[in-house]
């Protein structure tokens, strides 16, 4: 090695774990040391070699040396340890530089291309220097590919849907002006009982109806008068000169002229009751107090949360009683299990429709809410799953997985996969069994320049 500092970077490779140790290392020049080779003295006799008594070096490294078999002989567990002490002991054996094997030149001094440094940065070929520093500062995981059977996937387009037994809409027959309860309009989210008073509409009547029914009040009205007139000329008379049967009539007639008039009156203020048709959450309001509603308005929304199902388009052949699982994956990344429910025999938009329960539906999905469908078939092939955090899409648009090759380098592969679930998903080509492939991480690996 060439006279001066050089940095020394040590790869310690166990099977309780690999680690990376860096350091420096000065060469001073031949005449500041005792060398152990043959060199020329004063006269141009050459010098004996000092050894161990001229050079204290060479006790250090016989004392490391001796060091290091001891502890790899007692802990055997520490080898690497002990691998590092024979290691230096041999360094400082050999003041003068370390020499190739006979027919090979020596090796060339470290530069600026061999030596990245302490920042990350992406080389040449595309691979991405990593320090371990960086790799536990960003949390590099990896894990090793492991090949074997999984069930074939298909990926479906769907959106989040209500039960049809487990939900319901409020309307207002009529239409008219609304009015709050007591309690005052259901919130969004409120837990509501079939049958609570949610909102009264009173009904809106045209001017000509209602002219209509003012003059047919006031024709109820003079009839009643006319009777009451005729039960008083009857009592006048007596019980002796006028029958008991003409009174009773007359005072049933006037009773139902009364009646008459009553249901007029209802039928004009009489408000129109909305209450839920269920058990469950208020999940959508159209409604505020005084807002003039049409009749068939869908005034209120009420869904059991525990009633959610996934309504997915299929454009191909898929068989649904091929169909042995299923999940579904919302834009926020939370999976959710389905059960199969049915199909539809008639095409909407060139795609039949599927169903599926949601198994204990989480709170934070919605009604309409864009979902992917994984429904796993009984169709098997070979691959290697891996998290789907693993997978990065490259720049010209492929899907990648970072392997790492070094205990500070990556190396981007191209790979081709399959849908196997909501979590995970299956390789089938790119990379082998037994390969390092980083599991968490991969964006920030990718975002490297």
């Amino acid at each position: 090695m060439q006279v001066g500092r050089h940095d020394l970077v040590f790869n310690v490779v166990h099977k309780d774990g690999d680690d990376l140790l860096a350091g420096t290392i000065d060469i001073p020049a031949v005449g500041t040391i005792g060398s152990l080779t043959a060199s020329q003295g004063t006269g141009g006799q050459p010098a004996q070699s000092q050894g161990l008594r001229g050079d204290p070096r060479l006790w250090i490294g016989a004392l490391a040396l001796v060091l290091g078999i001891f502890i790899g002989l007692g802990l055997a567990k520490r080898r690497p340890a002990a691998l590092l002490m024979l290691m230096f002991a041999f360094l400082l054996q050999s003041p003068n530089g370390t020499f190739a094997h006979k027919g090979h030149d020596l090796s060339p001094a470290p530069s600026g291309d061999t030596l990245f440094g302490d920042m990350p940065k992406r080389l040449a070929d595309g691979s991405v220097f990593l320090p371990k520093a960086s790799q536990r500062l960003m949390t590099v995981r990896t894990q090793f590919a492991v090949e074997g059977e999984a069930n074939r996937g298909a990926t479906l387009v769907g959106r989040i849907i209500s039960d049809p037994n487990r939900s319901g809409v409020v309307q207002s027959i009529a239409g008219g002006r609304s009015s709050p309860p007591e309690g005052g309009l259901p919130r969004l989210g409120q837990n509501v009982k079939k049958g609570d008073l949610l909102a009264t509409v009173i009904p809106a009547i045209p001017l000509a109806d209602q002219s209509t029914i003012a003059e047919k009040q006031r024709e109820l009205e003079g009839a009643i008068l006319l009777a009451e007139q005729k039960l008083a000329r009857l009592n006048k008379l007596g019980p002796n000169i006028a029958p008991r049967s003409q009174m009773e009539d007359t005072e049933l007639e006037i009773s139902n002229l009364k009646h008459r008039i009553v249901s007029l009156q209802e039928t004009k203020i009489r408000p129109e009751v909305l209450i839920a048709p269920i058990d469950g959450i208020v999940s959508a309001g159209h409604v505020v107090a005084g807002q003039v509603v049409q009749g068939q308005d869908i005034l209120f929304q009420i869904v059991d949360p525990r009633g959610l199902w996934v309504e997915a388009l299929v454009f191909d052949q898929l068989d649904p009683g091929a169909i042995t699982e299923a999940t579904a994956v919302t834009p926020d990344n939370t999976v959710m299990k389905l059960t199969y429910v049915g199909r539809g025999r008639a095409l909407q938009q060139q795609a039949v429709q599927l169903q599926f329960a949601i198994d204990n539906a989480p709170a934070s999905v919605a009604l309409g809410m864009p979902v992917t469908v994984i429904a796993k078939k009984a169709q098997t092939l070979r691959g290697m799953l891996f998290p789907r955090d693993a997978l990065v899409r490259g720049g010209n648009g492929e899907m990648i997985v970072w392997q790492h090759v070094d205990p500070e380098r990556f190396v981007p592969r191209p790979v081709r996969i399959e849908p196997f679930d909501g979590e995970q998903v299956l390789i089938t080509a790119g990379i082998a069994a037994q390969d390092r492939i980083v599991v968490h991480g991969a964006e920030l690996l990718a975002q490297v320049r």
